[in-house]
């Protein structure tokens, strides 16, 4: 059961901030899934990507946007694809 306050805020919030929250959310999954998968760490990924490991941290967290450039950097780095359009296809 939601709680009002809950229920307020979820109407005032703008469609295109739950979309981009939910997808945020779903790529920030996805990577932490991949690393846990291969035994990486944040800080072993941002030495094969040549990033600070605050840099790293800052995109799992949703404090630094992650771009398309950035996501296929990962992508390339962790060999795993990231974004999916379909069930069948990634990109």
């Amino acid at each position: 059961m939601r709680s009002k306050v809950a229920e307020r805020i979820q109407k005032d919030t703008p469609e295109e901030e739950r979309i981009f929250v939910r997808q945020y959310t779903g790529i920030v999954l996805r990577i932490n899934e991949i690393l846990t998968a291969k035994g990486y760490t944040q800080k072993s990924l941002a030495e094969k990507m040549n990033k600070k490991p605050s840099e790293i941290n800052k995109w799992l967290k949703g404090s630094h946007n992650l771009t398309l450039r950035t996501l296929a950097k990962l992508e390339a780095e962790l060999g795993e694809p990231l974004i999916y359009t379909s069930k069948e296809q990634a990109i």
